[in-house]
């Protein structure tokens, strides 16, 4: 184990269901006691806090007019805390063990080249690699990149196109990605009839749900189903 300690950054709003099973999967990498972990959640509703605090996540709070603003609230109370890593998350996303064994923390900014989507409505699952979207669920930045950009990767004013816009702001300070591959998707993110951008506005490949779901836990893997169970009868 490297002595690396790990911070997972996330925003919070609504869908505490699709949270619950993320604080799950955090847990899960938790108790492979590989990094130090520890996790900070920006929230803007008061009923998060005994979701948060049930699974051991610190939380800051911050109103949701603007996701930018809220974000770079939460990054600078992350700064307050001690991490070598800060690995940014949405509060739909699933990050795999394997995560934790490629990965090397050998630069500043390190990005999964592949995530899988996987649909809670139907049990529908596809790759999505950077040739089909940009995106930032995974990517690990160093303390060093974070202070550099004194602690603002987005702009205040902004709820969409954050993952480009941080990229720019990185990029423009000298820190430039590396994208982690390996032979299954890393990351899951988790698609509901709340999120911003739905299922099926991305091409990318089809592909089994049980593959997706492979390696996590069973408490993980029962929580999607239920989940898949209740959208699809809401829908029905």
């Amino acid at each position: 184990m490297q002595n690396i300690k790990l911070l997972f950054f996330l925003a919070v709003w609504k869908r505490p269901e699709i949270t619950e099973i993320c604080f799950m999967g955090l847990n899960r990498l938790k108790g492979l006691n590989r990094y130090p972990i520890e996790v900070l959640a920006v929230i803007s509703e008061e009923s998060m806090i005994p979701l948060c605090e049930r699974y051991g996540v610190k939380w800051c709070f911050h109103e949701n007019d603007y996701l930018g603003a809220k974000k770079n609230f939460g990054l600078q109370e992350a700064l307050k805390m001690d991490f070598d890593f800060l690995i940014e998350i949405g509060s739909d996303d699933l990050i795999k063990n394997e995560y934790l064994d490629c990965i090397k923390f050998d630069r500043d900014v390190l990005v999964p080249a592949e995530l899988a989507l996987l649909n809670t409505e139907d049990g529908r699952s596809k790759r999505l690699t950077f040739r089909h979207a940009r995106f930032g669920a995974g990517r690990a930045i160093s303390r060093r990149a974070i202070e550099a950009v004194k602690g603002k990767l987005w702009k205040d004013d902004l709820s969409m196109g954050l993952d480009n816009y941080s990229i720019h702001i990185l990029s423009k300070n000298g820190f430039f990605e590396r994208r982690i591959s390996w032979s299954s998707p890393l990351v899951i993110d988790l698609k509901s009839k709340d999120n911003i951008w739905s299922f099926d506005v991305f091409p990318g490949i089809e592909c089994a749900s049980d593959e997706v779901m492979e390696g996590l836990s069973e408490e993980e893997i029962n929580a999607i189903e239920c989940l898949r169970v209740s959208e699809s009868s809401t829908a029905g």
